[in-house]
């Protein structure tokens, strides 16, 4: 029984914790994702180990199917909202290292000449 609990308990922490995400997501507050994400992939890791060693009762199991919607909505919410995010850093770390490169290449002056 403890490991069910505990399998149900990892599933009960991890929703609210997506809910914290997009909270995060929706209020642009990007610097706070990382560490919630990494309590995130610690539960699911953790979930990969306890899971398969249990079955769970047929409440537990409906319980799982409601908190695992909730999830995936939320996962789905965050993805979107992050993405262009990404994107959008992707181009000006490409528009910095044209920069750089342009720099390396013509100089930005010789304080010698």
């Amino acid at each position: 029984m403890g490991s069910q609990s505990e399998v149900m308990h990892c599933y009960e922490q991890i929703a609210p914790l997506t809910e914290r995400m997009l909270l995060l997501a929706r209020t642009k507050q990007w610097g706070a994702l990382p560490a919630l994400e990494a309590q995130y992939s610690g539960m699911v890791d953790r979930l990969k180990v306890i899971e398969p060693l249990e079955t769970l009762d047929e409440a537990q199991a409906a319980r799982k199917y409601q908190l695992l919607s909730r999830i995936t909505a939320n996962s789905t919410d965050i993805f979107g909202m992050v993405m262009p995010q990404l994107a959008k850093l992707v181009t000006l770390m490409k528009s910095l290292e044209q920069q750089q490169s342009l720099e390396r290449t013509y100089g930005q002056g010789d304080a010698s000449s």
